[in-house]
């Protein structure tokens, strides 16, 4: 079984978010804190579930055993809302990045103290408010390319430069 190599979307939310589908919990805001974050091992493979970003249901259960959690970070993830370095909380954002982009970004690092985590290779965003039509929809994926583990430690995720994710729309 070959590591997953890719950061991606998942196709499904944001057709959704474009024909401006009803979810009942709420429709997929990509600028809202309430969201969750969970940890992903490196034991996935691109294509397949939930590594699949084309399926129509990719949702939170489906992560199963590719997730990482332990002290500080349960199963389920954190709210994107609580998971920031002192009392400043990680706001989503989503605009024009670069001419032709759209960017999602963060308005601060991610980073929750006090973790004991090993084998983190990747995370998953997901709407956790959202039940119907899907229920916890994954949005997005993002491979760090490499495995970080702590100890009693700070675990955090600070965006590039030009976010966590720009997609182009120019032709």
């Amino acid at each position: 079984m070959a590591n997953q190599t890719k950061s991606g979307w998942y196709l499904q939310p944001l057709k959704d978010v474009l024909i401006q589908t009803a979810y009942t919990g709420g429709n997929i805001n990509l600028t809202l804190a309430t969201y969750k974050i969970c940890l992903a091992t490196n034991t996935g493979t691109d294509g397949s579930a939930p590594l699949n970003f084309s399926t129509t249901t990719a949702k939170y259960g489906d992560i199963g055993a590719l997730e990482v959690s332990g002290t500080g970070w349960a199963s389920g993830g954190v709210l994107l809302s609580a998971a920031a370095a002192g009392s400043t909380s990680v706001v989503p954002t989503f605009a024009e990045g670069t001419t032709g982009s759209l960017r999602w970004n963060w308005t601060n690092p991610l980073s929750v103290a006090s973790t004991t985590l090993a084998n983190v290779y990747g995370c998953w965003i997901y709407a956790d408010p959202v039940s119907a039509p899907n229920v916890k929809p994954l949005l997005i994926y993002i491979n760090f390319g490499s495995l970080y583990s702590t100890t009693n430690g700070t675990f955090g995720i600070t965006p590039s430069g030009t976010g966590l994710s720009e997609i182009d729309v120019t032709p």
